[in-house]
């Protein structure tokens, strides 16, 4: 039960860690379509190839296709990432008559402006006041119920992210349960902590911790400690492409039903993460790991997830996400593999 409570808490962070409301913002930013339309009001961001906007006259936040965008005029300074690995910080504006060049995006800060193409810019985000206001994140829960062998299945998921200028950190925790008459409980939690620190436009330094119990394969824990180096392959505003190679430090704890060992050692640590936004309302995101042991030769250990993100309306999602974890070695007699299934509605804020 401890166990359920400490994945519940780093859930619970990421719930509670929601920004509170925002300051007013300019409503005065100006967005020029290339078919010669002109929007006035507020820009929300720039994400997944959309561009978020919202005129005092919308119900509601509307998405505007990026290609279709021919140039903007903001008056808040806006975090910009460009396609390079470039980052930047300052008001958008460009002068048709005075700067007819044929990039279409200026970024004006104090020292310098910085011009690229439309189709360079990857994310758009406003420089909001406090660190709360710059938090994102989403908090999922699914549940199923099978009256044939009643069998129930509850998953809860959260996570919160932070990305400065030449850093990001972010947090993921999550909670699957299983319960069925007749057949033994099984469940996972995890927890994991991603530090980056850019070095450059494309890579970075990383930091990793993690945390899992998995009651399929008798670990009661396994914490985790590691750092490497790690690349964008990838950087556009409809997908992305990441890869961090380094070391890290664990230590294991089985149940008693299996022998109750535990133990330390040192693995490599190769980790992939690859996101893509295809269509228009569907998200698929993949995250690797692969980790063999330094200590114990022939050991090998994988981690993977993926899931599929359907947008239902607003800020709500329908996720259906599947993940494997395996053990070519447990230093116990225990199940080398962990697989399941999930199907969750998720609020992305």
């Amino acid at each position: 039960m401890k166990l359920l409570e400490r994945a519940a808490v780093v859930v619970l962070t990421a719930a509670l860690a929601l920004p509170p409301p925002a300051l007013a913002k300019s409503t005065n930013d100006v967005v020029i379509m290339k078919n010669g339309d002109r929007l006035t009001g507020e820009i929300k961001r720039l994400e997944n190839g959309f561009l978020y906007f919202k005129a005092a006259y919308m119900a509601d936040t509307i998405q505007l296709d990026w290609r279709r965008v021919e140039r903007l005029q903001t008056q808040d300074e806006f975090n910009v990432t460009l396609s390079n690995g470039t980052r930047d910080v300052g008001v958008i504006s460009r002068d048709l008559e005075t700067e007819p060049d044929t990039k279409g995006f200026a970024i004006r800060s104090q020292e310098a402006v910085r011009r690229a193409h439309n189709s360079e810019v990857v994310t758009l985000n406003p420089v909001e006041d406090t660190f709360w206001h710059q938090l994102t994140g989403s908090v999922g829960y699914g549940f199923s119920f099978t009256s044939g062998t009643n069998a129930t299945q509850s998953s809860l998921s959260g996570d919160v992210g932070y990305r400065a200028e030449r850093w990001a950190v972010k947090l993921e925790g999550s909670s699957v349960l299983n319960r069925q008459s007749g057949a033994s409980n099984s469940g996972r939690n995890t927890a994991d902590l991603y530090y980056f620190r850019y070095r450059g436009e494309r890579w970075f330094v990383a930091g990793t911790s993690s945390f899992l119990n998995s009651q399929q394969q008798d670990l009661t824990a396994r914490t985790t400690v590691g750092g490497g180096v790690g690349w964008d392959l990838i950087r556009t505003s409809t997908s992305t492409l990441q890869l961090v190679a380094g070391a890290l430090l664990n230590n294991e704890n089985y149940s008693p039903e299996s022998g109750g060992k535990s133990g330390r050692g040192a693995d490599g640590q190769l980790l992939m993460e690859y996101s893509k936004y295809i269509f228009t309302k569907f998200q698929f995101t993949s995250q690797f790991g692969l980790f063999p042991s330094l200590t114990t030769p022939g050991r090998e250990r994988i981690s993977a997830q993926s899931s599929v993100k359907r947008e239902l309306f607003r800020n709500f999602n329908l996720v259906f996400g599947i993940y494997e974890n395996f053990d070519s070695h447990p230093p116990v007699r225990a199940p080398k593999n962990d697989f399941g299934t999930s199907t969750s509605i998720a609020w992305t804020y």
